[in-house]
Parts: C-alpha cells; sequence; structure tokens
C-alpha cells in the first residue's frame, strides 16, 4: 500500500507524543511505503505535484485549514482517493462532526482499517469548496477577529471569547437570498450555509436545528440568523429562519466579506452550489 502524508507541523495544539513519530513508526510497522510532505509557510500550499501519481490513501494532519486545502486539492482535480484526516487543529470541525478520534493514534489506525464514504462539497463563487460551512455576516467578524495566538491556547473556546467582546454591537443587515430561483429579501445578522455541523446528524438536535444536517444527501442547509441576544436568549429557535437548497446565492450592499471553513474572503455576492458525492473520506 503507498500512501501520501501531507503534514502541517505549525498546527493547533500538540497533544499527546510527536504526531510525526506516531505516524512514521505505524506506517513502518505495518509496512506500507509512503510519501512525506510538510506544509510551507504559504498563500497556496505546491500540492499539484501529486495529481497525476496514484496512492492507496492520502493522510491530511493538520486543523480544519489544512484539511480544507487537500480536500479542496483533491475536488478540482476530481481525486477519489480516500482521505484520512488526523486532527491536529485548534478546533478540528470536521473531524468532530463526522465523529473521528481526535488523537494521533486512534485516528490513523482508524483511516488504515476502514474504507472512505462519499461525502458532499459546496463549490463557492466557481472558485472554492467547502466541507464545512459558508457563511456571510457576523461570522465573518467571529472569524476574522479571533487571535490565532489564542486558538492556540485554549482551543475553541478562543471563538467564544471573540462573540462576547462583539455579539451585542453588531446589527442585522439586508440581504438578498435565492434558493434554487425562490428570492428572498431578508434582515439577518448572519447568514450560514452548512453541508456539515458537529452532532447535527442526530434526531435529537432537531428541535433546535430544524432538520438533520447530511453530509451527503445532496442539499445545502441554509439559517438566516437574526437573534436579539437578552430578548431571544431563550427563545433562539425563533430567531432561525431555514431553507434548503441546491444551488443559492446571497447578496448584500453593505457587508464585503465572506467566510469558508473559517477563511474569510472579501466580495459582496456569494454563490453556492452543491456537488454531490464530491470526495472520499474515511469515518
Amino acid at each position: 500500500m503507498k500512501i501520501l502524508i501531507i503534514f502541517n507541523p505549525m498546527s493547533g495544539f500538540r497533544k499527546w507524543g510527536d504526531p510525526k513519530t506516531i505516524i512514521q513508526k505505524t506506517l513502518k510497522k505495518r509496512g506500507y511505503s509512503y510519501e512525506w510532505f510538510e506544509t510551507i509557510k504559504a498563500k497556496r500550499q505546491p500540492l499539484d505535484q501529486f495529481k497525476n501519481k496514484k496512492y492507496d490513501k492520502i493522510i491530511v494532519s493538520g486543523g480544519d485549514g489544512t484539511v480544507a486545502e487537500v480536500a479542496s486539492f483533491l475536488i478540482e482535480h476530481k481525486i477519489k482517493t480516500p482521505l484520512i484526516i488526523i486532527p491536529q487543529g485548534s478546533g478540528n470541525i470536521l473531524a468532530v462532526s463526522l465523529r473521528l478520534p481526535l488523537t494521533v493514534g486512534r485516528a490513523l489506525n482508524k483511516g488504515l482499517n476502514n474504507k472512505g464514504k462519499e461525502l458532499d462539497a459546496i463549490r463557492v463563487n466557481n472558485r472554492y469548496y467547502s466541507l464545512i460551512a459558508t457563511g456571510c455576516g457576523y461570522d465573518t467578524i467571529v472569524m476574522s477577529k479571533t487571535p490565532r495566538s489564542l486558538k492556540r491556547k485554549v482551543g475553541v473556546l478562543a471563538y467564544a471569547w471573540t462573540i462576547l467582546k462583539t455579539i451585542f454591537y453588531y446589527r442585522s443587515k439586508p440581504y438578498r437570498l435565492s434558493i434554487d430561483g425562490r428570492r428572498h429579501i431578508l434582515m439577518a445578522k448572519s447568514i450560514m450555509c452548512f453541508n456539515i455541523l458537529p452532532l447535527a446528524n442526530l434526531k435529537i438536535t432537531e428541535p433546535f436545528i430544524g432538520h438533520r444536517i447530511l453530509p451527503d444527501d445532496g442539499l445545502i442547509n441554509i439559517y438566516a440568523l437574526n437573534p436579539r441576544p437578552i430578548r431571544d436568549f431563550l427563545k433562539f429557535r425563533k430567531a432561525i429562519k431555514i431553507f434548503t437548497g441546491k444551488k443559492i446565492s446571497i447578496k448584500s450592499k453593505r457587508n464585503k466579506k465572506y467566510q469558508i471553513d473559517g477563511n474569510v474572503f472579501k466580495g459582496r455576492t456569494v454563490n453556492l452550489e452543491v456537488m454531490h458525492n464530491a470526495i472520499r473520506i474515511v469515518y
């Protein structure tokens, strides 16, 4: 078995043991041949060198950002080689959503012992790809104003600190929302389009989020959020408008940014289209 490892040496926390040593020792013990690539400080990783090579599996070790870039590369080049995720970031939202082990050894062994399953992706503005969520509005404030240094120290709790500091002064904005040709005009603090979300595939979460979010159903789940922090604290569900669709367009005159899986981009229009069974991930 031949494996490609894409390893981010700078990601997130350092948990138990050295991830690099654990991965290499495990693969050597199993007798696998592998090619090792460590990410570099660059706007885009030089992954094109691997697009014409054949591997039985691809391992990515890093946070959601590293996983997103590798996944985008596979989707763009229509590579269906099973992807093994070893979560090493501060949030690991995708890994948590797929209920993957969060320790290196367990994540690696589970990935090597199982076959991949096909998941949907979201194509954004015909240029980017999202596996988790794309949004515009308040979520871009949270993503851009949370310091990386704080995320490395306290993980996902860093976002909670940013929310406490900003939620009370951020005002709703008007949006034009088109879903499979149906048009809506609404006020919202944020419009979030999910492909996957932690625990959202469980029936027990339906009363809170309206319906289950499944990463392989060929649908995008849209949530227009317009809560008032004090008034709607106990009635948050009433402050959400929920839609599903396959082709989405979000337009705003005032909002000039949007985020894809935590990475913030400039733009007032966000066009999304579901890509059914776009990537194969071991989970």
